[in-house]
């Protein structure tokens, strides 16, 4: 008899532990740099189509210009990030604030060390989801099944107007955000940042909004032209880097493609 009821008990703690598992909290915003204008609770899981028809339908209650006018959605810079399984990235995010803290650790050039943290700030104070890499443009989900996948958990919905700046950040002087130019290529933003001394330059990674990451050559002899949307990231490679390092550069472009506008 105690067996049976030691059995039955742990059906019924699992049971409950699935269902409580399987609500869904959305949280909906502009922006990942504020907090969510709006949440929305489901009992289980719900469809990624339902996750941005909700949005779309509530939003414009909160996301309007000073003239009161409802701001078109940036959908290149649409983003669903998963906000509770982010141990990952975490771990990540710590390695590379460790590794740019030993590299300045390693020399006495004061402009060095200070370029260094200002990106370990940058890093630090990103907000990380674990990104859902498809475009949530409702049309296109309604017409493609693979974009409609059952979601559970705590998720970020971003839905952002077009942003006027792109960012640059990595092996550069100015770390930070300039102003988006339709003409400007990535040599333009890049002669703008500039480029310190163990900088890789034949190419730069730019991370479109969607959180695509394109790695661009750009040296004379093997330059390719790319576009760059507002919004997007560019991303300058440390070269010559400390054994172990291997994996830092490309640690950061993780962490640049789970991050929302």
């Amino acid at each position: 008899m105690k067996s049976y009821l030691t059995s039955l008990a742990l059906l019924v703690s699992s049971v409950l532990s699935t269902a409580a598992h399987a609500e869904t909290q959305l949280f909906v915003t502009t922006s990942s740099h504020q907090e969510a204008q709006l949440h929305i609770v489901y009992p289980t899981g719900i469809r990624i189509g339902q996750a941005v028809q909700d949005g779309i339908q509530q939003l414009p209650l909160y996301n309007k210009t000073n003239n009161k006018e409802v701001a078109p959605i940036y959908w290149l810079g649409a983003a669903l990030l998963d906000i509770e399984n982010t141990a990952a990235l975490e771990t990540k995010r710590q390695q590379i604030l460790s590794q740019l803290a030993q590299m300045g650790e390693a020399t006495n050039d004061s402009r060095y060390i200070a370029k260094l943290a200002q990106l370990a700030q940058f890093l630090r104070g990103i907000k990380l989801g674990q990104r859902v890499m498809q475009p949530l443009d409702i049309d296109v989900i309604r017409i493609t099944e693979s974009y409609n996948a059952i979601i559970d958990g705590k998720y970020q919905l971003v839905l952002p107007p077009r942003p006027t700046t792109i960012t640059v950040l990595g092996a550069v002087t100015q770390t930070g955000n300039m102003t988006w130019q339709s003409q400007a290529s990535s040599k333009d933003y890049l002669t703008q940042a500039g480029l310190l001394d163990n900088a890789q330059t034949s190419l730069v990674w730019i991370i479109q909004p969607d959180g695509k990451a394109i790695k661009q050559p750009i040296a004379y002899w093997n330059h390719q032209a790319q576009d760059i949307a507002p919004g997007a990231t560019l991303f300058v490679e440390f070269s010559s880097l400390f054994d172990g390092y291997a994996h830092l550069n490309e640690n950061i472009i993780e962490l640049l493609r789970n991050r929302a506008l």
